[in-house]
């Protein structure tokens, strides 16, 4: 109950969402059910698919059946979780965003090689190469996300737009092919598709065969080593005794196996990309396979630990990393950089975003109000709202709506104990009281914060908890 109530509040999930997103999983499982019948009604003799003038070898289409659908379903579940993250999720961070557009980049780059094994291209050949782009794009969005989580910053670094120009380049040389008629299109995707070695050699566009697919290998590698070396140096402050803690731990591990698989994802590219026994229809299903493991893996680590989200919990910024500001005026102490990092926040700026809150939360009780969100917190203390949600995550370790939650509880076991006229109140019109939309939310946020039914707490029987 409590791991459910986790996901529900990390996430910001109502009823209504969970179902909208169960039925978007149905719906994408009934499309590939219905590819999968089509490609297998489409099998006959020696070849698979037939389209005007080229035929598919049996070679590159004996296994597109479970291929295609696995790389399918994950690239959906990828886009879905993506798509959470983007609208639903109460995390609201740079981070949740930056791991939201990694997902949707590689989940667009694994169909697109899944794609290569059906006959989508032969129909719609303007959309051959059209987000080849994205090769570029989802190591460097995750080079970023990395970095931002480690230096807890909340926006992107001036310099961090040099990460498109590969990307940019890229279209550019594929000018030649994009200002091609159809029938010119149709017939090279046609030749590409007998001929395989074609895909991996890109000759469609104006630079040198091979340049994409040598680009895409050495750009990415080198910023997956860049972040391993990133991860060694922030390692000694993660695990500082004066600021370490489990989450910190844990957020450690896990951007450490992001980065291992990236990492072992090229090694395997390169391998296979440099033998040349290794034919490009085992290459590509390599890549496509490798990525859609990825996407799982991230979705699935989401799903059971989502406080990931919430990033690195304390302060870092200092020589001496501590994990929470104090209230008095000894974080003025505390060594700032010589310079203060505009992308992140700096310990005097969250001392004072630290009294505001609390004293504004002590005097106003804001979140006594139904349906208070971040917005108008930020509105009320004049914060940004990237800087107050950043701030929140890491000095309290948790989203709004947690600390939100938690201060409600605390406010109404303090206003029982003093006020008896709320004897006579249910629960349900306590946890109105308290700011509380619903009573299953009022229910599992006592439950998280006392370990404690609210009859048990407040010495009212509600058989709706049971």
């Amino acid at each position: 109950m409590v791991w459910l109530y986790d996901f529900i509040m990390c996430y910001g999930l109502m009823p209504g969402q969970v179902f909208m997103i169960g039925r978007c999983l149905f719906t994408f499982i009934i499309i590939d059910i219905n590819m999968y019948l089509t490609f297998s009604n489409a099998q006959s003799g020696n070849f698979v698919i037939s389209y005007p003038s080229v035929t598919i070898r049996r070679g590159m289409q004996d296994t597109s059946n479970w291929f295609f659908s696995f790389v399918f379903l994950s690239s959906a579940l990828g886009v879905i979780v993506a798509c959470i993250l983007f609208f639903i999720n109460r995390t609201d961070t740079f981070q949740s965003k930056l791991l939201a557009w990694f997902l949707v980049s590689i989940s667009l780059f694994a169909l697109i090689y899944g794609l290569m094994f059906t006959s989508f291209y032969l129909t719609f050949p303007h959309m051959w190469r059209a987000f080849g782009w994205v090769g570029f794009v989802y190591e460097p969005l995750c080079f970023v996300y990395v970095r931002s989580v480690l230096e807890q910053s909340y926006r992107f670094k001036r310099w961090d737009i040099l990460f498109l120009l590969p990307a940019v380049l890229y279209n550019i040389h594929l000018i030649p092919f994009i200002i091609l008629p159809r029938d010119a299109k149709l017939a090279f995707v046609e030749r590409t598709i007998t001929d395989t070695s074609l895909i991996m050699r890109e000759p469609e566009g104006l630079l040198p065969d091979e340049w994409g697919a040598w680009a895409r290998l050495l750009i990415n590698a080198a910023l997956v080593c860049v972040q391993f070396i990133m991860l060694l140096k922030w390692k000694h402050r993660i695990f500082n005794e004066g600021a370490s803690t489990a989450q910190n731990k844990h957020i450690f591990k896990w951007l450490s196996l992001v980065t291992g698989i990236m990492g072992m994802f090229y090694i395997l590219v390169f391998f296979q990309f440099t033998a040349w026994e290794i034919s490009a229809v085992n290459l590509i299903q390599g890549v496509a396979l490798t990525v859609s493991f990825t996407i799982l893996f991230i979705c699935v680590s989401l799903l059971i630990r989502p406080s990931i989200l919430y990033g690195l919990t304390g302060w870092m910024q200092g020589p001496d990393p501590v994990p929470k500001l104090p209230a008095d005026a000894a974080v003025q102490t505390y060594e700032e950089p010589p310079i203060p990092r505009k992308s992140t926040l700096t310990i005097s700026q969250g001392k004072e975003y630290k009294v505001a809150l609390e004293d504004h939360f002590m005097r106003n009780k804001p979140f006594l109000k139904q349906g208070y969100k971040i917005g108008d917190l930020s509105n009320e203390l004049n914060i940004s709202y990237h800087q107050l949600s950043a701030f929140i995550n890491q000095e309290y370790g948790k989203n709004f709506n947690e600390l939100v939650n938690e201060h409600r509880v605390d406010h109404l076991i303090d206003l029982t104990q003093t006020d008896t006229g709320l004897k006579m109140y249910t629960l349900e019109a306590l946890g109105k009281k308290a700011g509380f939309n619903s009573r299953v939310a009022f229910i599992a946020a006592v439950k998280k914060r006392t370990q404690k039914t609210p009859s048990e707490l407040f010495g009212r029987k509600d058989e709706s908890e049971s």
